[in-house]
């Protein structure tokens, strides 16, 4: 039995070359070599040409609406909120900054964590949430395309018309603490 398994690999190798001579001999049959690499390179020809179409007819998703995201909130309130999408849509964030986290450093939030909530918008909601806060009665310290302002609770309204970015937090210690707290977002200079 033994001679039988030790033959066994040898005897596959026999056969396994029988079928590549014949196989490369029905391949090769009555066709030049050159003929197989013009093909070769047609094919690859096809595929990039067809990358380069699927490429050039792909849409591009609108901005809008969208989560916060790299490219309109700046990275320094980015960097310090853990966030989680408040619908499957993804219109908008709730996020949260640490009570230690240096952001809230001096006890700017009352030694509390910070929520604030963020959303991307169409200028006409962004439009109307601006009408609202001004209604409302806060301190701007900008008023253009960006709008800030404190509420008169000291919570922060924020909005850049240019990004469609739309934000409100919780309260602050007091006016002077929603003040640092903008510009430490990187939200005002």
């Amino acid at each position: 039995m033994e001679s039988v398994v030790e033959e066994a690999p040898a005897k596959l190798i026999k056969v396994a070359e029988k079928l590549g001579a014949e196989a490369e001999k029905v391949v090769t049959a009555g066709y030049p070599r050159w003929q197989w690499r013009a093909l070769g390179v047609a094919i690859l020809v096809l595929v990039v040409l067809g990358l380069v179409v699927a490429r050039s007819c792909s849409i591009e998703l609108p901005s809008f609406p969208g989560a916060m995201s790299e490219e309109v909130v700046p990275e320094p309130l980015r960097s310090a909120a853990s966030c989680q999408r408040m619908d499957s849509a993804g219109q908008g964030e709730k996020c949260v900054i640490a009570a230690n986290h240096p952001m809230l450093f001096g006890g700017i939030a009352g030694g509390r964590e910070l929520t604030f909530y963020a959303e991307r918008a169409q200028p006409d909601r962004l439009a109307d949430s601006i009408s609202r806060w001004r209604a409302a009665g806060g301190t701007a310290l900008v008023d253009g395309p960006v709008y800030a302002a404190i509420g008169p609770s000291a919570t922060v309204w924020y909005a850049d018309t240019r990004v469609g970015l739309r934000l409100e937090t919780g309260t602050f210690a007091g006016k002077a603490a929603a003040q640092t707290f903008l510009s430490r977002a990187g939200l005002v200079r």
